[in-house]
């Protein structure tokens, strides 16, 4: 059966005005890291001082998760002044084992700034401009035809061309392009690793002598770099949206207990109906999102299967899959933070 274009038009509104709510939800670390409790970050290898504007970053934001004892600093200067380490350049696994020892640390991170660079280009481009010819419009008497200019004052309607003109413009590129490694100091091995790059390209005409610094940009890539490592070595939160999913009057009534965050009220509704009318689809899968909202994946899970059940429609195979996943992420999370907890006991 081919769809009026209307129609179409209409399910396109429909897909549109369908809510979306947020569950909040605890994902384990990329790399299993949760034995390594005593942790210092080494100065990255780059050009001028990036490397030091990266890994201070890189320890403040690792510093504010409180997942490892980080040490300070002061400390690493110390022990690399009294026994005259040279953790310049490019540094071997050897010697940052050795270091490390000394350090009494489970593990050092180490990286280098592949690029951290911004280039201006200014120039000139021909640009269509509306200019004013010095005529005003008249009608077929030969009469100026007038109107307001946006004070409402009374004027006359001037006429206007299109010209080609040389506008200034400014192009500004900037890279910002890091990698890290993270080494076990008990038997050198490399536990961690990942590598981030952020780009920065746009033209700007106007006010160009009011853009901001280029170090600001720099520092801004750098920030957004460095926030990409920090999931992969820690536990972290992540909010997921979802689509409720309307239908008759108790399925629209529990979605504006949800929107409004009533989610034990929007339970008990979806559940009603889910049980008076069980062929109901969207009651089935509305329950799974409240069940996902409030951390019962169980129970989520069960209304995801028996929603694809009744109807096997796109959203609920997603909805399925994407709670095994979560399952496995519990699972692994679990694990990560048990760990985790008896190597902080200890």
């Amino acid at each position: 059966m081919r769809l009026s274009v209307l129609q179409i038009l209409a399910l396109f509104v429909l897909a549109a005005c369908s809510p979306k709510v947020y569950v909040d939800a605890m994902k384990p670390a990329k790399y299993n890291v949760s034995d390594l409790q005593r942790v210092a970050v080494l100065d990255f290898e780059g050009p001028g001082s990036s490397g030091k504007v990266i890994s201070s970053m890189f320890t403040d934001k690792l510093w504010k998760t409180q997942y490892f004892t980080l040490i300070e600093r002061q400390e690493i200067e110390k022990v690399l002044n009294e026994h005259a380490f040279n953790m310049t350049g490019a540094v071997d696994d050897s010697t940052i084992v050795e270091f490390g020892r000394i350090l009494g640390v489970d593990a050092i991170i180490v990286g280098h700034v592949n690029a951290y660079d911004s280039k201006d280009t200014r120039g000139k481009e021909k640009v269509k401009e509306r200019v004013f010819t010095g005529k005003y419009e008249k009608d077929e008497d030969g009469k100026f035809i007038y109107e307001k200019d946006i004070f409402g004052k009374k004027q006359k309607k001037k006429i206007y061309e299109e010209v080609m003109v040389n506008q200034e413009f400014l192009l500004r590129e900037a890279t910002v392009s890091v990698s890290y490694r993270m080494v076990e100091i008990e038997n050198a091995s490399i536990r961690a690793s990942d590598q981030g790059k952020q780009s920065f390209r746009k033209k700007y005409t106007k006010d160009i002598d009011k853009i901001p610094p280029e170090q600001e940009l720099l520092s801004s890539l750098s920030e957004q770099v460095v926030s990409q490592f920090i999931p992969g070595l820690t536990p972290h939160r992540v909010r997921l949206k979802k689509t409720l999913e309307k239908g008759n009057d108790a399925v629209n009534l529990g979605i504006e207990y949800a929107k409004n965050g009533l989610w034990d009220e929007a339970i008990n509704t979806w559940g009603e109906e889910a049980r008076r009318n069980p062929k109901n689809a969207q009651a089935h899968y509305n329950l799974g999102i409240a069940y996902e909202v409030k951390g019962d994946m169980a129970n989520a899970e069960n209304a995801y299967r028996e929603a694809m059940r009744i109807k096997p429609k796109k959203l609920y195979m997603q909805a399925v899959s994407e709670i095994d996943k979560r399952k496995t992420e519990q699972k692994k999370l679990k694990k990560q933070l048990r760990f985790h907890n008896k190597q902080s006991e200890e």
